[in-house]
């Protein structure tokens, strides 16, 4: 667990312990399932934060980030995978904040936890894929250094999107 100065800590979150808390959180981010997916979300949803993993990766190479605020509430999340889609480049694969506290720099404290995290144990790059429909989350990445490298379509539950692939060279 890491105390952060605003009083918010950062802590690895584990299924056993936290799946309410991750699907009480997805539940309030309806908005980007639905923006997302073109439909709300479920506890399957929850689930796949924990379980998911991109071919090629095992479960020792993926960990997920909360944000716990004042509260003790979840306030955060994110899904990290390392050495995907190659070796020392990591992917965020999900991250997302309470729609109550966003706008505040929890998404901007929680993306330097993952930067240092990366950065000390060996990663030189970033990804993530954001959806182009995703209008403020792509600017949000954009203001953190983030590139697109390429544009996929991309079908989800009842959407098909235009992938923006996004990537940050750490240095």
């Amino acid at each position: 667990m890491h105390i952060l100065d605003n009083g918010y800590e950062i802590s690895t979150l584990n299924k056993e312990e936290h799946f309410e808390q991750v699907y009480e959180l997805c539940l309030k981010c309806s908005d980007y399932f639905i923006l997302h997916d073109g439909i709300g979300p479920d506890e399957a949803d929850a689930r796949e934060v924990f379980n998911s993993l991109p071919p090629g990766n095992t479960y020792d190479d993926k960990f997920i980030l909360g944000v716990f605020g004042l509260n003790k509430e979840l306030a955060g999340l994110a899904e990290i995978v390392k050495d995907y889609p190659i070796r020392d480049s990591w992917i965020i694969g999900l991250m997302f904040i309470d729609p109550a506290l966003r706008k505040q720099g929890i998404g901007r404290i929680l993306h330097g936890e993952i930067e240092c995290l990366a950065r000390s144990s060996g990663a030189d790059t970033l990804r993530l894929g954001a959806v182009e429909e995703n209008k403020d989350g792509v600017r949000f990445w954009k203001s953190l250094g983030y590139e697109i490298i390429r544009q996929e379509k991309r079908d989800y539950k009842r959407k098909t999107h235009t992938l923006n692939v996004m990537k940050l060279e750490l240095k």
